[in-house]
């Protein structure tokens, strides 16, 4: 049986481009859902649980944040959910400005489209 526990964030439906070690070999995947904490993804591999490895996420602004240490909380076949767990100031400031973009973007085409209804 499954055990879930309460996000600390929200996350934020993106699809960006991340790459990560699984394996020993490096693999790339698909993030869909971000938050500061962590993200939902699609990877190439399946990850196990538990496994720590060093992320490398493209946002979908161009920049490129690195994670130094992301541990996988859940898996289910390619799918899983990571946990932020070590990252630099720089790439945690690029990583909160984006979702903040990303979330006012959202809201301001959410408005446009129940204006034109």
């Amino acid at each position: 049986m499954k055990t879930y526990t309460v996000r600390k964030k929200l996350r934020t439906h993106v699809q960006c481009q991340f790459c990560y070690f699984c394996d020993g070999a490096l693999a790339n995947g698909i993030v869909w859902d971000l938050s500061e904490a962590g993200w939902r993804s699609t990877g190439e591999r399946p990850i196990p649980v538990g496994s720590e490895t060093t992320v490398y996420i493209t946002l979908s602004n161009g920049n490129k944040i690195l994670i130094d240490t992301a541990v996988v909380r859940w898996s289910e076949g390619r799918e899983a959910g990571w946990q932020i767990m070590r990252m630099d100031e720089a790439s945690r400031a690029r990583l909160v400005d984006f979702i903040e973009q990303f979330k006012a973007a959202e809201l301001t085409s959410k408005t446009s489209d129940e204006v034109r209804r």
